[in-house]
């Protein structure tokens, strides 16, 4: 019988993402077998806190310098696809970059950790989680919630109003969350998603 949490989450996500998890694991593995920091952030993070939705694609968070691309190549190259200048240029602009599991097409979109101070604090908040018979890191809720907000800020995309809807839960810590928004200037929108929660 399932009684935590945790155990409700990998159900409603292996319902959805089976294939996806194992490339997941596979990946967490690799990573952490190098000692190259990660955590999951966008669509798959967003499925293990809330509403589930399909998705084929994985947003892993990497902190690399430049002298870790070759490293990163190495630990991929056999399995997946990847273009090794494309790596180099996105570490040194802080940018992105994609893996594609040449088996079941599946991409990962790896961003290099920026160096602004929410990033590497949001960073260093991230959650050591158990999905099923793996380990993994994932973004805090709570910087889940403000990066939404921060993608919704010009646009005040629907979708990502109701993703942050959906995360703001009794047990987030709003102190947290309310503080962070007014430095990233988007205090005003958290206050309109609690004023529709209402």
């Amino acid at each position: 019988m399932m009684n935590t949490d945790s155990e409700l989450k990998l159900v409603r996500l292996k319902g959805r993402m089976e294939n996806e998890l194992d490339i997941l694991h596979d990946v967490s593995k690799r990573l952490e077998s190098a000692g190259i920091e990660f955590m999951l952030t966008g669509s798959v993070a967003m499925n293990y806190y809330a509403q589930p939705r399909m998705t084929r694609d994985i947003d892993l968070v990497v902190a690399l310098e430049s002298t870790d691309a070759e490293i990163f190549a190495h630990l991929f190259e056999t399995d997946y696809y990847l273009d090794r200048q494309s790596i180099r240029s996105a570490i040194a602009r802080r940018g992105f970059f994609n893996l594609i599991h040449n088996e079941s097409v599946i991409k990962i979109d790896c961003i290099v950790l920026k160096r602004d101070a929410y990033r590497q604090e949001e960073f260093s908040r991230r959650q050591r989680i158990t999905l099923g018979d793996f380990q993994t890191w994932i973004v805090s809720r709570e910087d889940l919630i403000l990066s939404k907000l921060w993608w919704a800020r010009d646009s005040h995309s629907e979708m990502q109003m109701g993703d942050v809807r959906n995360l703001l839960t009794p047990d987030c810590d709003l102190g947290y969350i309310q503080s962070r928004a007014q430095a990233l200037g988007v205090d005003k929108l958290l206050l309109e998603v609690q004023s529709r929660n209402e």
